[in-house]
């Protein structure tokens, strides 16, 4: 069998990582940043966003979710408040700064998202989205 899956799919991310970091570099951010932002402005109405909801979310570890909220707080882009029935739970809130760039980072990914679609062809997609579910599934520990 071919080994070229794993390559492609890594060359992939890279270029879809570069693009963002490119875009986000113009509002000062990286591309896990605008991720962030992204994925906050469209959840925080839906229930309250903590640091274990991002670690899942981007499928990253403790630490490295630790030190880019902490630097997202240091630059004034969210704030960690403490739960009233539990002040060991901090609920991620964005910063009026980071709501201003929601707007052209969704559109960002938004528009993304219709290029990807249409790279894969409509007819792909759900193939695509379950055969990469079940690579994430089966390498996660």
């Amino acid at each position: 069998m071919d080994r070229n899956f794993g390559i492609l799919i890594k060359q992939a991310g890279n270029v879809m990582a570069r693009d963002a970091d490119k875009y986000a570099q113009t509002m000062d951010l990286t591309g896990m940043q605008m991720s962030i932002i992204d994925y906050i402005s469209n959840h925080e109405n839906d229930s309250n966003i903590f640091q274990k909801n991002i670690e899942n979310e981007f499928n990253i570890r403790r630490p490295s979710a630790t030190s880019a909220l902490k630097l997202m707080e240091k630059r004034d882009l969210l704030v960690r408040v403490p739960m009233e029935n539990d002040a060991r739970l901090k609920r991620i809130i964005l910063t009026p700064k980071a709501r201003k760039l929601s707007k052209s980072i969704n559109d960002y990914f938004s528009k993304n998202e219709i290029i990807i679609a249409n790279a894969i062809g409509a007819e792909n997609i759900s193939a695509v989205k379950t055969g990469l579910k079940s690579i994430s599934n089966v390498f996660s520990d």
